[in-house]
């Protein structure tokens, strides 16, 4: 994280704190397609639920119907 964020010492507060809004942006982007690519390949909602530390509903929930 600290590699895709970079050195945080020289950066303003709102620089740093935009930083990490474009990492969230990143992070969510790539676990749907992360998601997508696990259904295809015919993981269980509850495996992936597993791999992400959330329960098998929330990750339905989050990702079922796309």
């Amino acid at each position: 994280m600290k590699t895709l964020l970079g050195n945080m010492d020289d950066k303003s507060p709102a620089q740093a704190l935009y930083a990490v809004a474009e990492l969230r942006k990143y992070v969510s982007t790539t676990e749907l397609e992360m998601v997508a690519g696990a259904r295809s390949v015919g993981l269980s909602w509850e495996a992936i639920a597993l791999c992400l530390g959330v329960s098998k509903q929330a990750v339905h929930q989050k990702y079922g119907k796309r």
